[in-house]
């Protein structure tokens, strides 16, 4: 039978540290699959995974058990990727052309994203932070095959507004 995360939760604040495991067995593959997406190397997404379980379990003595744990694990990868990236951008004599380059392209996604609307924009928004389809459909009270739906939908609009430019 597998242990609820707040019962493991629970048994790693009272000092039962062994069961910290059982949420790094089941999130592991999720946080790591989130990193590799966004990392440049399998080793880079390998370590960045570890530093945020790591960050988690120092965060536990605080960790309401009130909130999901996924959403949590993927905001602490969130931070790592950030903090990768910025470490990185110190290191690298960049051109100014990079710069512009890297606006334009933001300034064209967000372009993009205006093309739909804000109920697809959001369920977008939750599915590149790492949301599972069902996940979505939860949240949103919506069944799944809506939200896949919406997301064809809004992915067809994308492609429409990316050929027009």
């Amino acid at each position: 039978m597998e242990t609820p995360d707040i019962e493991a939760i629970m048994k790693v604040k009272n000092g039962e540290l062994d069961y910290y495991g059982v949420i790094v067995k089941k999130y592991t593959n999720k946080v790591y699959h989130y990193i590799s997406k966004k990392s440049p190397t399998y080793e880079d997404a390998e370590d960045l995974t570890q530093i945020s379980l790591i960050k988690f379990f120092k965060s536990l003595k605080n960790f309401d058990t009130k909130r999901k744990v996924l959403p949590y694990l993927y905001q602490i990868a969130k931070n790592e990727l950030k903090m990768f990236y910025r470490s990185r951008k110190q290191h690298l004599q960049l051109k100014e052309e990079f710069f512009i380059e890297e606006k334009q392209e933001v300034e064209k996604t967000d372009y993009l994203l205006e093309t739909v609307s804000k109920k697809e924009r959001k369920i977008i928004e939750m599915l590149s932070h790492g949301y599972t389809y069902q996940e979505v459909a939860v949240k949103i009270k919506k069944p799944l095959n809506t939200v896949k739906s919406i997301v064809r939908r809004a992915k067809i609009k994308i492609r429409k507004s990316k050929n027009n430019l």
